[in-house]
């Protein structure tokens, strides 16, 4: 009897398709209507030099560059009517990246890994500053106003709000201030007039209304005091704005995990354990697969809301990409990606390794 050892089933990543085994030379895909899709060059069956993506109409809507089959960072991509949409090119010693509106004006200007963010109305005002590091906001968020005041600055840490938050008047005085952690307000607030005059001071507890609140007249005299166990606050809480534009999905057991990078980690771990426990080693014992290490690649998207589909699978055996087809589908829904706040489908793909002795 054979020993079937999973070994690893990370590399949990987002990804547009699994790789394939192309032979040698030019490459070309088609839509289903006929048009031509996608040119590029295999060798080694891997994707090397310039790649071209269209449209039906025959437009490049996107071109990028592979070397050995991984993808170069510089590209560019076009909407319908040829102008540029997004760009990623080497200024320097970093690479910048930029997005623009239909109308050709610039949506965002940022360093590609770590470094600056600027976003910009469509008529060219500045709307968003902030930092990245490792591809996650860190430090001061700010959201500016129509007349480009400052409204909001918020603190970040490995991609998520965690720090003081500051809403401002138009003026310039502070109208908020507390403390938000772990991505939910915790602690004390206080709210001022456009005097910057206290006129409201309490607390929260994961995002509640906390503790007692006391409210102040102009003067600094306090006119009212809320138990919040006993009564109702006459006031909103404070809605504090997100600056992360795309979210992970949350799978079941990683809602106490904040960031992309470590909502990422622990989706792997989650989906790690279900493969284990599911996966069928009998069924495989009698295959009579040679011994050595063996991979089953998946790949499968999540729709927006938070359902596994479009299951696509390439093993060694259609016995083992039925099993893995099998598993997948099992997977619990969970909370779906986000991006700018809206729900979106995400791709997926993960190899499963495993050794036959």
């Amino acid at each position: 009897m054979k020993n079937i050892f999973i070994l690893t089933l990370f590399l949990f990543s987002i990804q547009s398709s699994i790789s394939q085994n192309r032979p040698d030379g030019p490459f070309k895909d088609y839509h289903d209507s006929g048009e031509l899709m996608l040119e590029g060059q295999y060798k080694d069956g891997k994707r090397v030099g310039e790649w071209k993506g269209y449209n039906k109409n025959g437009q490049v809507v996107n071109i990028s560059s592979f070397t050995k089959g991984k993808k170069d960072i510089p590209e560019i991509s076009f909407f319908d009517d040829g102008s540029v949409k997004r760009k990623i090119e080497k200024e320097g010693d970093i690479h910048v990246v930029r997005e623009y509106y239909e109308s050709g004006g610039l949506f965002y200007e940022r360093a590609y890994k770590s470094g600056y963010y600027k976003q910009f109305t469509e008529e060219g005002k500045l709307k968003i500053e902030a930092n990245y590091k490792d591809f996650q906001l860190y430090g001061k968020w700010k959201l500016y106003d129509e007349d480009e005041n400052l409204e909001w600055s918020i603190s970040y840490e490995n991609g998520y709000r965690n720090g003081m938050y500051q809403n401002y008047h138009n003026n310039g005085e502070i109208k908020i201030q507390g403390v938000i952690l772990n991505d939910r307000k915790n602690g004390e607030e206080k709210r001022y007039d456009n005097n910057g005059n206290l006129i409201w001071k309490g607390y929260y507890e994961n995002n509640e209304f906390a503790k007692t609140w006391i409210n102040y007249n102009e003067k600094g005299k306090k006119i009212r005091k809320i138990n919040t166990k006993k009564e109702d606050l006459d006031i909103l809480p404070t809605v504090v704005p997100d600056g992360v534009i795309e979210k992970f999905p949350i799978f079941p057991g990683c809602e106490d995990v904040f960031g992309n990078m470590a909502k990422r980690k622990c989706a792997n771990q989650r989906v790690a354990e279900h493969i284990v426990s599911n996966f069928d080693k009998k069924k495989i014992e009698k295959l009579g697969l040679s011994p050595g290490k063996k991979r089953i690649y998946v790949m499968f998207k999540i729709d927006k809301s938070g359902t596994v589909k479009d299951i696509q699978v390439r093993g060694p055996h259609p016995e083992l990409e039925n099993e893995a087809q099998r598993i997948i589908k099992k997977l619990p829904n969970v909370e779906p990606g986000t991006q700018r706040g809206e729900p979106v489908t995400m791709p997926f793909s993960i190899p499963i390794v495993f050794m036959v002795n």
